[in-house]
């Protein structure tokens, strides 16, 4: 029998909430019921969840459970042990353009299909050859006009900063969900805000302004862990490709022209019960590139699309930006 379950905390106004709701689905999808399916709510925007789980109580204790079982040593669900490669940046995943293949297919020479094939759809996720960016290199000599490499370009949902790499992001949000495993519950049901748990730049509100704070300090950071983490587990859904010279992952589009245009996020809402593939589908549909009129045009609503969530980067000097409500 198949249940019909709302995730009240997960409203789609903004993009960590979407992305926690699409990274449950892919959870409970492919560690508990295949057939799961997700959908939103067009009245209050909340999403609802279609498979062989009857409450939320027992969507928040299946994914426990996937946290629970895995091994030690593993960041990502049903990932092979040591991926990704640990330590801060400079990032191990960041190889010089051209040497991505081999080096994946060099890895973990000796791991299982399953095992395999995770790591290659978080692999296409979280970084591409098509694009590169230079990185300082180490070596050469003071009469090189440059000592630059091309290394490759990461997920435009990454935003990293001072000595993290992509090991270490995932790593703090599991280990927050691992040591407190109700905060997968409240990520469902009630987001409380920890001190310290940055939202990895997704989460614009977890960033406090001195008027938040009982003492008036600025720059400190109240994340959602638990969303957080979901929030990342929807990442092996989608890919990191090129757009010209430039990454382009799944969701993200390119709006202006010339010098003025900016790269922003566009998450859709859907009536329809959607698995992995379709939603993947869907967030990269064609026609949510360009103007997005309010109300939507007939061709996206045709789509089953009722609601476009859309968040720019904030500037930054030390990250490519926290993500902010764009706009209209």
């Amino acid at each position: 029998m198949m249940n019909h379950v709302t995730l009240p905390a997960l409203l789609g106004d903004s993009p960590l909430a979407i992305l926690a709701a699409i990274g449950t689905l892919r959870l409970i999808h492919d560690f508990t019921d295949n057939n799961a399916r997700l959908h939103w709510n067009t009245t209050d925007h909340r999403p609802v969840l279609t498979s062989s789980l009857a409450t939320v109580d027992e969507v928040a204790e299946a994914l426990v459970d996937i946290v629970r079982t895995m091994p030690e040593g593993v960041s990502v669900p049903g990932g092979p042990m040591g991926f990704p490669p640990p330590g801060e940046a400079p990032d191990k995943l960041r190889v010089p353009q051209g040497k991505l293949h081999s080096f994946a297919e060099n890895l973990f020479p000796e791991i299982s299909e399953t095992e395999s094939a995770t790591m290659f759809s978080w692999l296409t996720s979280l970084i591409t050859d098509l694009a590169a960016t230079s990185e300082k290199s180490d070596s050469g000599s003071k009469n090189q006009k440059s000592n630059s490499q091309k290394r490759c370009s990461v997920s435009q949902f990454i935003a990293s900063s001072g000595k993290q790499s992509i090991a270490t992001m995932l790593k703090k949000p599991l280990e927050h969900v691992q040591k407190h495993p109700e905060y997968l519950h409240e990520a469902l049901t009630g987001w409380v805000r920890v001190p310290g748990v940055t939202g990895e730049y997704l989460d614009h509100r977890a960033a406090w302004k001195a008027i938040d704070d009982g003492r008036g300090r600025t720059g400190r950071m109240r994340g959602v862990p638990g969303a957080t983490w979901l929030a990342l587990m929807s990442y092996p859904i989608w890919t990191t490709t090129a757009a010209g010279k430039k990454p382009r992952t799944s969701g993200w589009h390119l709006v202006g022209k010339g010098r003025r245009s900016i790269q922003e996020l566009r998450l859709p809402l859907w009536v329809e019960p959607l698995g992995p593939l379709a939603i993947k589908a869907l967030v990269e549909h064609p026609e949510l590139d360009g103007d997005l009129d309010v109300p939507l045009n007939q061709k996206i609503r045709l789509l089953g699309i009722f609601h476009v969530c859309r968040a720019r980067r904030a500037p930054s000097e030390h990250s490519a930006g926290l993500l902010i409500p764009a706009q209209r």
